[in-house]
């Protein structure tokens, strides 16, 4: 199984806020956007969407954005990421947290199970 180590960087911050994750590739986009959510110390009180490969994904909230696919059955290993690759994650449209979201390494390991 594939494990990614990701960064996540606060866009356009200074000095800069990140988080460094080790996530398996069997991890839904829905997990992913929990994991961010933890990692920062959010409350996912705000609407959010990731931003793949010019295609827009997210959880779904009352009153906010419909995506057309389902973000627990989307995950990081259909996307065959490579290193360096980069997409976004954008969190509570009001004040426009945008987080850059790099793949830095990509490993295999057989004992890892999703978030």
């Amino acid at each position: 199984m594939k494990i990614y180590l990701i960064k996540l960087a606060m866009h356009g911050v200074s000095p800069m806020i990140w988080r460094r994750l080790k996530i398996p590739g069997n991890t839904s986009i829905a997990q992913l956007h929990e994991a961010i959510q933890i990692a920062f110390g959010w409350d996912d009180e705000y609407l959010n969407q990731f931003h793949i490969y010019g295609k827009d994904y997210g959880v779904y909230h009352n009153g906010g954005l419909n995506f057309s696919d389902d973000p627990y059955q989307v995950y990081l290993d259909d996307f065959e990421f490579d290193p360096f690759d980069k997409f976004t994650y954008e969190y509570n449209f009001f004040d426009h947290w945008l987080v850059d979201v790099r793949i830095e390494k990509i490993e295999e390991s057989a004992e890892v199970e999703a978030l």
